[in-house]
């Protein structure tokens, strides 16, 4: 795991001096400690930052051939590389050292961009080949790896992360206004998109190659369109949990200790179960919890410790945590508002005392249909047949009910659901996305992203899910797989655990699993609405029926709590301040009207006051003024 920068020139020889090289690298310094290195061509320079995690004595980079022709700069793991290394033995292609950057490169050489078929891995790579004086990069096919690319001045510069390219000062700080909008709708900036006009992200499952001024992006890999073609049930639980298990295998292959991620889900524990058959080592685990009952699941952690002996380490998660969201705005890059990134942020660095790597659960929701969001969709067809005025009758029984703030806060979100239910499939899937402000209340309240804040817009962003699929169901599960796991929950993890340099290796998002349930019927996935059913009939070996079959909780953070009570002083000075940000962006009105009804929670506006929150911290720390805004 690592992280690096390069700059091509296109035409010209336009190319950042050292000094600039070295203020760009450092600026991701903490996704690789370990060591540094730089390169430096005719037409391109190169920098490095390493994670030293396989291969620690020869797996330094910038990497090249024997002739010293073709370079590589990479951030990731190939999990395979001992399979891929031994093909290319067989081709008459004998590597001199064990590391999975020599294999990488190699592949490239002998397969060109088609190596990419062969790999089981996370990673963002670029090489730079002498000999054409051109420039082939690629990100895995999950989007577990960032890389960001900037053109400008007939120059192509790509890096690890945004925040190296703005060290070059081409960058123009002038906010997209899509980009915000996405933000301020779903809480997380939409690939490829950038929260700053100019900048791009390579998509996953891309590579990119320029030679000379041509510069060519192709997609070589894509989850497979839902095709509900396999019902056998018995025979998809077995391959799947054969996939599983091959995958957890290949993720522990390190030469420095690997720890778990530990919630106490379904998701992590099948991860520390099959782990513990694979591996002949203690497994080390860790978790967070709160105080708040009703967020915390250390009891269940704490059982599957025990029962597969781990060494367990856990953390607990108070209001006064949210202390670093300066650290982790600038670590996020662009404004991110996952308010699980907190506890995601306090989990890692507990992890990274202890270990290098670990292995988490992450992806067994997109894979398995684990998302309260398809129960949603089969209670919401129900609810839909009941006429209209039936439904807004109950919608406001429940919204009106007398009770405590906890339950309160669950009867305004079951209110806002039952009225949903009246919505198409996908305009109510749409609704459902928009968790911060939905796009007929963001235009009313903020004259700025009104012009954005459309239909047509929604239309745009959305319909490649629902075009070309044969159920609502199944855009849903393409959504998630392509949009919200990779620019939401992969960002979150990639960014939190890197500030505290620890590789997070994730077996569920092996994509020869993707390619088997992507092919599974709805009903055999989600019968009678039961999520992650498939995988809780494959972990029966492993656990009993009460443990797998308890309603999924959520890694998330009891803000609703939080900004009504200890937090609700520090709230109201941040957002409405003389000179915050989001006062050139939404009415002064609107600010206190939303601060003011989730103190008195006649309305839970926790997931708007996190996002407005984190929008003012990373402009504050990017130094993003009104300017930002200007056409």
């Amino acid at each position: 795991m690592c992280g690096f920068v390069l700059a091509y020139a296109r035409t010209g020889d336009r190319l950042p001096d050292r000094a600039l090289l070295c203020r760009m690298d450092a600026a991701i310094r903490h996704r690789g400690p370990d060591e540094h290195g730089q390169k430096r061509f005719d037409r391109a320079v190169m920098g490095h930052r390493r994670l030293a995690i396989i291969d620690l004595s020869g797996g330094q980079q910038p990497m090249c051939t024997p002739d010293g022709k073709v370079w590589i700069v990479f951030n990731g793991e190939i999990y395979n590389f001992h399979a891929v290394r031994d093909e290319l033995a067989a081709a008459g292609h004998p590597l001199s050292t064990h590391s999975d950057t020599e294999v990488l490169l190699h592949a490239y050489l002998v397969w060109g961009e088609k190596c990419l078929d062969r790999l089981n891995g996370m990673f963002a790579f670029a090489i730079y080949d002498e000999h054409t004086q051109s420039v082939f990069a690629a990100r895995d096919r999950f989007g577990e790896k960032p890389l960001y690319v900037l053109e400008r001045n007939g120059t192509l510069y790509l890096a690890s992360e945004l925040k190296a390219l703005v060290e070059t000062g081409l960058v123009e700080k002038r906010l997209d206004p899509v980009a915000l909008y996405n933000y301020f709708a779903n809480s997380y900036v939409m690939g490829p998109r950038t929260i700053f006009r100019g900048v791009r992200r390579l998509q996953p499952g891309h590579w990119l190659k320029t030679e000379g001024a041509n510069v060519r992006e192709q997609c070589y890999w894509a989850p497979p369109n839902p095709t509900e073609e396999r019902a056998d049930e018995k025979a998809i639980v077995e391959e799947a949990l054969d996939i599983l298990k091959d995958s957890v295998r290949l993720r522990l292959v390190s030469d420095v200790p690997v720890g778990f991620f530990l919630s106490g889900g379904v998701d992590s524990s099948a991860v520390v179960a099959l782990a513990s058959e694979a591996s002949a080592q203690r497994l080390e685990t860790f978790s967070i919890g709160f105080d708040e009952a009703r967020y915390d699941e250390r009891e269940y952690a704490r059982y599957v410790a025990k029962k597969f002996g781990t060494r367990h380490h856990e953390f607990l998660l108070e209001p006064g945590s949210v202390e670093v969201i300066e650290r982790i705005a600038w670590h996020t890059d662009e404004p991110f508002a996952d308010s699980s990134a907190l506890p995601t942020w306090y989990l890692s660095r507990l992890t990274r005392q202890h270990v290098k790597v670990t292995l988490s659960g992450d992806g067994g929701d997109e894979m398995f249909a684990g998302y309260d969001s398809y129960r949603g969709h089969v209670l919401s067809e129900r609810l839909r047949k009941l006429p209209g005025f039936v439904r807004s009758a109950a919608a406001a029984a429940v919204r009106s009910m007398p009770t405590s703030d906890a339950k309160r806060v669950a009867c305004l979100r079951l209110a806002r659901n039952i009225e949903d239910a009246g919505l198409d499939a996908d305009e109510r899937f749409v609704a459902k996305q928009q968790v911060v402000f939905r796009r007929d209340y963001l235009a009313g309240i903020s004259p700025y992203l009104a012009p954005h804040a459309t239909a047509e817009n929604d239309r745009a962003l959305f319909s490649p899910m629902f075009d070309h699929v044969r159920s609502p169901l199944a855009g849903m599960a393409l959504w998630q797989q392509t949009v919200s796991l990779t620019d939401d929950m992969l960002v979150k993890v990639d960014r939190m655990s890197m500030a505290h340099s620890l590789e997070v290796r994730a077996p569920f998002l092996d994509h020869r699993l993707a390619e088997l349930m992507n092919r599974v019927t709805f009903n055999t996935k989600l019968p009678q609405g039961r999520q992650k059913y498939l995988l809780r009939k494959a972990m029966e070996g492993y656990f009993p029926a009460e443990f797998l079959r308890r309603r999924k909780q959520g890694f998330s953070v009891p803000l609703s709590y939080w900004f009504k009570d200890s937090l609700g002083d520090y709230i109201r000075q941040k957002l409405l301040a003389p000179d915050a940000m989001v006062g050139h962006v939404f009415k002064r009105e609107a600010l206190e009207r939303i601060i003011g009804e989730h103190s008195r929670l006649t309305r839970d506006w926790s997931f708007a006051l996190w996002t407005l929150l984190m929008f003012e911290t990373w402009c504050s720390r990017y130094q993003v003024g009104p300017d930002a805004l200007a056409a």
